[in-house]
């Protein structure tokens, strides 16, 4: 049978919620009545993060993990992912799982009619249940402004990592994007306008991870770096 749904997880150094996403993630897909896969990318992890997701694999048949030796980028390894996907449509979403793989639900009604659907933190629709320290808050904000000026008018949100995408745009548009850390984002949705896709951002529930591998200052200077290149 055909698989409906591929979901790419990129991990890196995840020992600590890795297990805990992949508990919710495989609870949820008990109850649903479709084929899926779910490929989980480590990126070079150095702590004990695959122990822990070494732990699901002989019991759910439907996990697939990809290691890499090195550390390239969530950009790198989204791409990696998005490229061996096999599902009719394919998901990638955070390895804290901070929008909830429930949120799905509000993304696949308009799969069929767009190339890709964006889930989002800021348009319409959309729930900060746990929001960010202030700084980050308000790092965020000006980022999307500046992202919105400059490339993708019209988009509250390119950053979220929670985006569902039909299969074919996905192989061609993730065989273009380049940048391989937290810019790839916004330049996976520049390359889906440039080649002429339609995608759609909904608003989707998210809890903020304390714990997040984004450092506020040197990746919001990289990814104003990757902004200019795209």
């Amino acid at each position: 049978m055909a698989i409906y749904l591929s979901v790419i997880i990129p991990v890196y150094n995840e020992e600590q919620r890795i297990g805990k996403t992949l508990t919710a993630v495989k609870d949820y897909f008990n109850q649903q009545g479709y084929d899926y896969e779910v490929i989980l990318v480590d990126d070079g992890s150095t702590d004990a993060g695959l122990a822990v997701v070494h732990q699901f694999t002989g019991l759910w048949p439907q996990l697939k993990v990809v290691t890499n030796a090195d550390n390239h980028g969530k950009g790198a390894v989204v791409r990696q992912g998005m490229l061996l996907a096999q599902g009719q449509y394919i998901l990638f979403a955070d390895a804290d799982n901070s929008t909830p793989i429930e949120q799905i639900e509000k993304l696949l009604p308009y799969i069929e009619q767009y190339s890709a659907v964006v889930g989002s933190r800021h348009c319409p629709g959309a729930k900060i249940i746990i929001p960010q320290a202030m700084h980050r808050a308000w790092l965020s904000r000006m980022s999307n402004l500046l992202i919105r000026w400059l490339l993708l008018p019209g988009i509250y949100d390119t950053q979220c990592g929670f985006k569902l995408f039909q299969n074919a745009p996905a192989k061609e548009i993730f065989s273009r994007v380049k940048i391989n850390r937290f810019g790839f984002d916004f330049e996976a949705l520049a390359v889906a306008r440039y080649l002429g896709y339609q995608f759609k951002e909904v608003g989707i529930d998210w809890y903020n991870d304390g714990a997040s591998k984004v450092r506020a200052g040197r990746d919001a200077l990289r990814t104003l770096r990757d902004l200019f290149l795209v």
